[in-house]
C-alpha cells in the first residue's frame, strides 16, 4: 500500500515537472512564433518606407511624383516643438513617461473584447500605432496584437523617443493620397511642415484618427471639434497659452495656396520618363525608393506647348465644324441625374464654406462634371462621384450641362451648377455639321447645335463680381476637335527634349503622338534629301533644276510616275535649288534624290536619327516613308547642331536617396554632316521663312528655319524649324489617317508652331546663327540664273567651299523634257 502510494506521488510529482517544462517549452515556442518574421529595427536607419520619388523640369519645377505612397521622410527636426506637442496632445500625452504600453488600457479592452459581439479592441499609445503602421498591419485578432506587443517593447528598447516620433510622424496616413507629415502639410496648407502654425499642426494631429471623417472636406463640423478638443489638450498639457489657445480657435483653416503651377504640365512627358525609369529600375524601384529625376523638360516651354496645340486644334474645328456633344444624359434620366448632380453640388459648397473666404459668395463656385464618362452615365450610384468644383473666373474650362435650347431668344443655356448662362445663337454661326473635306451649311436654329442634357465643354469668357447680374456672365462654346497633333521641342546643343504634346487630351496611358505615331512627314522630309545632295555634291544652292512636268520609271518600283508640285499647283522653269526648297517644288526634290539614290538618303536620315523604315524608291524625296514626330525634330536638330548627331535626352539625371547619382546623361556625338554643308542647308532653309511657303512666321522677328509638309489629300499636315537655340516640330492629322480637308502644313502646322516658338522664345535675346566656317565660301549670285554677278539683285549664296560657282556662264539644263517614248518610259 504504501509503495503505491509512493509511486503515486513519483506519477504526480513527474507529471508537474513535465507540465511545467511542457508550459515553458509551450511559452517560449509560442515567443518564438510571435518574434518570427517580425522586422529588426535595432537602428532609426533600419527604417526605410515608401518615398515619392519627383521629377524637376531643367528649369527646376517640380513637374511630376511617381508613388505607391505619396512620402517625403522629414528629420525630427524639421518638425517644430508645437506640430509634435499637438500630436502628444491628439494621441499620447504621456508618451515620454510610459515604456510603450498602456497596461491598463489593455486590460480594460481586454475585459470590453470578451462581451459577446464585441469587436476586437485596444488601446494604442503612439509606439503601437507605430509598430501597427509599420509593420503588423491593421488585421484584428489575438495574434496580431501580442506581436505589437512584442515588437512595441523592443522598439522601446533599442531606440529614443524621438527616433519612436520620427517612425510615427513619417509614416501615419493623413489621407488625400498623403503620407507622413511633410506630405500631409503641403496637401492641406501648400507648405513644408516647418512652416505650420499651431492651428495648422492641431488640424493635422486631428486627422489620423479617422482620416476619412476628420477633415473639413470629410466633415468641417466633424473635422473642427476634433481640432478644438486637440487644441485644449495642448492648453491642458500647458503646451500653449490660454491666449494661444483662443487665437487657435478663432483662426480659420485655409485651402494650400497652389505653389506648384507646373506640377503635372506635361502628363506625356512624364508618362514616358516613368517607362524609361522602370525599364532600368524596376517599376518597384521608381515608385516606393524616393529617386531625383532631373529631366530635359523647360516647365515654361511645355505649358506653352500644351496651349499651342490646344489653340490650334481648336482654331482648325471652327474651319471643320462642331462634332457635337461627346456624351448626354438621355431624356428619360435626365432629371433624375440632375437631381443628383445638383444635391452632391450643394453637399460640396457647404464643405467648401469650412474654409476661409469661400463662404462669401457661393456664385463663385461651379461645377466641372468632365469627370463623367460613359460608363458613369450607366451607372447612377457613379454619377455624384464624378461632380467637382472649381473657381467660377475668366479662362476657366468646364464640362457643364446644356438646360435649356431657347428656340424663341435663339439661345442655349447651360447649368454650372450655382448659376445658369447662355450662350448667344450668333457666336454658334461658326458650328456647321463637322466636315472636314467638304462646306456644310451654318445651323439655322440652336437646337442643331446643342440638345438639353448635352454635356458641353465651356469657357468663361466674362465672369461676374458680387454685384454683377447673372446674365452678363458670358460663355463660349469649346469646339473639341476630332483631329489630333502632336508637337516636340528639343534643344538642339545638349539634345534635351523640352517638350513634349501627344494629343489634345494628354491624360497619361493614352497614345503619346509625339513618340508612338509614325506619319508620312511629306515636304518637311526634304532638307535630309538635299543634305544628301549636298554632301555628294550633286548640288549647291545656286544650281539650277528644271522644275517642269516629268515622267518617271521609278528603277526601284519598276512604275511609271508623275510627280506633281503639290503646295502652289504650277511649274516655274529653271529654278536654284535655294528656290526649288523654298518652293517646295516635288519635282526637284525627286531629280535630285535620283541623282543621290534613295539608298545613300536612307543611309543619311538613319545617321541623322530616322529610325523607321523608309522606303527605298523616289518617292522618299516627298516625304512618303511614316516617320515619329520625335526622329523628324531630331533630324532637324543635327542641322541646328552643325551636323551633329546625338540621341535626344529625356531624363538628365537620377539621384538615390542617399545622395548618390544612378545615371547621368553624357553624350557621344557623332558628325553626320559636315560643319559646312550644315551651315549651308540651314542658309538655303531660311528662304523658307523670308520667302516661301513659312511666311507667317516672320511675325517672330528673329532668325528662323524650317519646312512644311503636306502629305497626300492632306492627310498629314507638318511644320518642323529651329531657331539658334531650339527646335521645334509640329503633326497634325486624324488617328484614323483620314483626310484633314483643304488645309496644308502652312495653314494648320505652321501656326501652333509659331503659337509656341513665339511663346517659347519670348524670354530669350534674339540670336543670330553661327558665323559660315572656315571651309564656306560666300559667293554673289544671280537669284534666278545662279552665276556669279555684281548685280545690285544679287544675293550672297553660301556654299561648300569648292563648289561656288567659279565662270560667269553656266550651262542651263533645258526646261523642255526629252521625248517621252515608250521606248525611254
Amino acid at each position: 500500500m504504501k509503495d503505491n502510494t509512493r509511486r503515486r506521488i513519483k506519477l504526480g510529482i513527474y507529471a508537474v515537472l513535465f507540465s511545467i517544462v511542457f508550459g515553458i517549452l509551450s511559452i517560449f515556442g509560442i515567443f518564438i512564433y510571435l518574434k518570427s518574421n517580425l522586422p529588426s529595427l535595432e537602428n532609426i536607419n533600419d527604417y526605410q518606407p515608401y518615398q515619392v520619388t519627383k521629377i524637376y523640369s531643367d528649369d527646376g519645377e517640380l513637374v511630376g511624383e511617381l508613388y505607391k505612397e505619396r512620402r517625403t521622410v522629414v528629420p525630427i527636426e524639421y518638425i517644430p516643438r508645437h506640430v509634435i506637442n499637438a500630436f502628444l496632445a491628439a494621441e499620447d500625452a504621456t508618451f515620454y513617461e510610459h515604456e510603450g504600453l498602456d497596461y491598463f488600457g489593455i486590460l480594460r479592452a481586454a475585459i470590453k473584447n470578451l462581451r459577446p459581439g464585441a469587436h476586437l479592441q485596444g488601446a494604442s499609445t503612439i509606439t503601437q500605432q507605430t509598430v501597427k503602421t509599420l509593420v503588423v498591419g491593421p488585421e484584428r485578432s489575438y495574434v496580431r496584437k501580442m506581436r505589437e506587443i512584442l515588437l512595441t517593447r523592443q522598439i522601446e528598447q533599442m531606440l529614443s523617443k524621438d527616433d519612436i516620433l520620427y517612425l510615427y510622424l513619417n509614416q501615419i496616413y493623413f489621407g488625400a493620397g498623403a503620407y507622413g507629415i511633410e506630405e500631409a502639410a503641403k496637401t492641406y496648407f501648400g507648405k513644408s511642415v516647418r512652416d505650420l502654425t499651431i492651428e495648422e499642426g492641431a488640424y493635422l494631429a486631428a486627422i489620423p484618427k479617422n482620416p476619412s471623417r476628420y477633415t473639413l472636406r470629410a466633415n468641417p463640423k466633424a473635422a473642427k471639434q476634433r481640432q478644438t478638443y486637440v487644441l485644449e489638450q495642448m492648453q491642458k498639457n500647458a503646451w500653449i497659452t490660454a491666449e494661444e489657445l483662443q487665437k487657435a480657435q478663432r483662426a480659420p483653416i485655409t485651402k494650400p495656396a497652389s505653389t506648384l503651377r507646373y506640377l503635372g504640365v506635361g502628363p506625356h512627358y512624364i508618362e514616358y520618363v516613368k517607362k524609361l525609369l522602370s525599364e532600368k529600375y524596376g517599376e518597384e524601384e521608381v515608385l516606393t525608393q524616393g529617386l531625383t529625376v532631373y529631366i530635359g523638360m523647360n516647365a515654361r516651354m511645355q505649358a506653352a506647348a500644351h496651349f499651342a496645340i490646344r489653340h490650334g486644334l481648336e482654331y482648325l474645328t471652327r474651319r471643320q465644324g462642331y462634332p457635337g456633344a461627346a456624351l448626354r444624359i438621355e431624356v428619360d434620366k435626365y432629371s433624375i441625374y440632375k437631381k443628383v448632380l445638383h444635391e452632391e453640388f450643394k453637399s460640396q459648397l457647404d464643405k467648401y464654406e469650412a474654409y476661409e473666404g469661400n463662404n462669401a459668395d457661393s456664385k463663385k463656385l461651379i461645377w466641372d462634371l468632365s469627370q463623367i464618362g460613359a460608363k458613369t452615365l450607366a451607372d447612377e450610384s457613379k454619377i455624384a462621384a464624378a461632380v467637382q468644383v472649381v473657381t467660377l473666373t475668366e479662362g476657366q474650362r468646364v464640362v457643364a450641362l446644356v438646360d435649356k435650347v431657347d428656340a424663341v431668344k435663339r439661345k442655349i443655356w447651360i447649368d454650372l451648377g450655382s448659376i445658369r448662362a447662355s450662350i448667344d445663337f450668333k457666336n454658334l454661326t461658326w458650328a456647321r455639321r463637322f466636315s472636314p473635306t467638304s462646306t456644310t451649311p451654318a445651323p439655322r436654329v440652336p437646337s442643331e447645335v446643342a440638345r438639353i442634357g448635352d454635356l458641353v465643354a465651356v469657357e468663361i469668357i466674362a465672369a461676374p463680381d458680387i454685384h454683377t447680374p447673372k446674365e452678363k456672365l458670358e460663355l463660349d462654346l469649346i469646339p473639341v476637335p476630332k483631329a489630333e497633333a502632336a508637337l516636340i521641342a528639343i534643344d538642339p546643343y545638349s539634345r534635351l527634349v523640352r517638350a513634349i504634346v501627344g494629343g489634345y487630351d494628354e491624360n497619361a496611358g493614352g497614345l503619346n503622338r509625339a513618340l508612338q505615331s509614325k506619319r508620312q512627314p511629306g515636304s518637311s522630309f526634304k532638307p535630309i534629301v538635299y543634305a544628301a545632295g549636298l554632301s555628294e555634291g550633286v548640288i549647291t544652292p545656286a544650281s539650277i533644276c528644271a522644275d517642269t512636268p516629268i515622267l518617271i520609271r521609278d528603277p526601284w518600283t519598276g512604275k511609271a510616275w508623275k510627280p506633281e508640285n503639290y503646295e502652289d499647283g504650277r511649274y516655274d522653269g529653271n529654278i536654284t535649288y535655294r528656290t526649288a526648297l523654298m518652293r517646295s517644288k516635288n519635282t526637284c526634290s525627286v531629280k535630285l534624290i535620283e541623282k543621290v539614290t534613295p539608298e545613300k538618303v536612307i543611309a543619311l536620315a538613319e545617321a541623322m536619327g530616322i529610325e523607321s523604315k523608309l522606303p527605298e524608291n523616289l518617292t522618299l524625296a516627298l516625304g512618303t516613308g511614316d516617320v515619329r514626330p520625335i526622329e523628324l525634330a531630331n533630324a532637324y536638330a543635327c542641322i541646328a547642331a552643325g551636323g551633329i548627331y546625338t540621341p535626344p535626352v529625356f531624363i538628365r539625371k537620377v539621384v538615390a536617396l542617399d545622395g548618390s547619382i544612378l545615371e547621368e546623361s553624357q553624350q557621344e556625338p557623332v558628325e553626320v554632316l559636315s560643319l559646312a554643308v550644315a551651315y549651308v542647308l540651314t542658309q538655303m532653309m531660311r528662304s523658307v521663312v523670308e520667302s516661301g511657303t513659312a511666311t507667317k512666321a516672320l511675325v517672330l522677328d528673329r532668325p528662323l528655319v524650317g519646312k512644311t509638309g503636306t502629305s497626300q489629300q492632306s492627310r498629314n499636315v507638318w511644320f518642323s524649324g529651329f531657331s539658334a537655340d531650339l527646335v521645334a516640330t509640329v503633326w497634325v492629322g486624324f488617328d484614323d489617317n483620314s483626310p484633314l480637308g483643304r488645309v496644308t502644313g502652312g495653314s494648320t502646322a505652321l501656326p501652333i508652331w509659331i503659337d509656341f516658338m513665339g511663346r517659347a522664345l519670348s524670354r530669350m535675346p534674339v540670336k543670330e546663327f553661327p558665323q559660315p566656317p572656315e571651309d564656306v565660301v560666300i559667293v554673289k549670285v544671280d537669284p534666278l540664273t545662279g552665276q556669279p554677278s555684281a548685280a545690285s539683285d544679287a544675293i550672297e549664296e553660301a556654299f561648300v567651299a569648292g563648289t561656288e560657282p567659279t565662270v560667269k556662264t553656266q550651262a542651263l539644263p533645258s526646261i523642255f523634257i526629252e521625248d517621252d517614248t515608250e521606248e525611254k518610259y
